[in-house]
């Protein structure tokens, strides 16, 4: 046999072999992501799935579960069931881009902050006077001079959440700053922009997306509690807080008006947290049994 003909390099592990070992490893992440697809599946199908307007009146109020409709229908003669994967879509993707805003913003605050010394003095005092305010009472502040408009509970939410995450990112990127290579970079003559961008970002990223997976569970929550207050999403757009909330009047005889969006927020946010847990242990165990955002 000739010696070019032998493969000396060591045999990868197919696919679904590594896939099996991180389900043995992480069984309750299996679980989370199952949990997740479903959740994806709502975003992405749901208004398809329901056939019906989450928003069309009928007579027919009040109606009781799998008749006309799965869910039945709502005070208002509503389809249920269109109304919850209507209001699953709508607090995912607000929580989602509300999450995305304040982890972009804060992970490019942390880097500038940990690569400039006079721009971290500034940077840390807002970052401070930011935490020492309570996030409620930022949200409230903001909601009260802009109104609760769509993209001021995104914008508001990712305002909050932006501190905690510079904070992190700030502490990542000092650590990287001391590896050789960017100290190679800097005499090289790469700009500031170039190393945080092409030798700095990659480096953190994996520890970034940890923190966003791990946090995105607490910023549904925290969406789904203003909609609850009558603070986030208005009527007549279906969300699940706010479905929750105007589902107590009913709630001794038309219970699965309560059930049906609270168990849906309630699995959405379990399903999120164990994925993100698993994710955590799987890509930085360094933050094993930390806490979330």
């Amino acid at each position: 046999m000739n010696i070019d003909q032998v493969n000396l390099a060591p045999n990868k592990p197919h696919i679904l072999t590594r896939l099996k070992t991180i389900a043995k490893e992480q069984p309750v992440g299996v679980i989370g992501f199952i949990l997740v697809v479903l959740l994806l599946a709502i975003v992405a199908f749901g208004p398809v799935v329901a056939q019906a307007s989450p928003d069309k009146l009928t007579a027919n109020m009040l109606a009781l579960p799998f008749g006309d409709s799965w869910f039945g229908t709502d005070e208002r003669g509503r389809d249920y069931f269109a109304r919850v994967m209507e209001g699953g879509r709508v607090t995912v993707l607000l929580s989602f881009f509300a999450l995305l805003t304040g982890t972009v913003a804060g992970t490019l605050l942390g880097m500038i902050s940990a690569y400039s010394k006079a721009i971290d003095i500034v940077a840390q005092r807002f970052v401070d006077a930011i935490l020492a305010l309570p996030g409620l009472f930022l949200i409230l502040l903001f909601i009260t001079v802009f109104g609760t408009d769509l993209h001021v509970l995104v914008f508001t939410i990712g305002f909050v959440t932006t501190p905690g995450i510079s904070r992190i990112a700030r502490g990542i990127t000092l650590g990287t700053l001391t590896n050789p290579y960017i100290e190679s970079a800097e005499v090289a003559g790469a700009s500031w922009v170039r190393i945080l961008l092409r030798h700095v970002l990659p480096n953190i990223l994996p520890t970034i997306g940890v923190i966003f997976s791990v946090g995105l569970g607490n910023v549904m929550l925290l969406m789904g509690g203003l909609g609850f207050l009558g603070l986030g999403v208005q009527p007549p757009q279906a969300e699940w807080g706010q479905m929750i909330s105007e589902s107590r009047a009913y709630f001794s005889m038309r219970p699965w008006l309560f059930l049906f969006p609270g168990f849906g927020l309630a699995l959405a946010v379990l399903g999120v947290n164990l994925l993100g847990d698993a994710l955590r242990d799987l890509w930085d165990p360094r933050m094993r049994g930390s806490s979330s955002i």
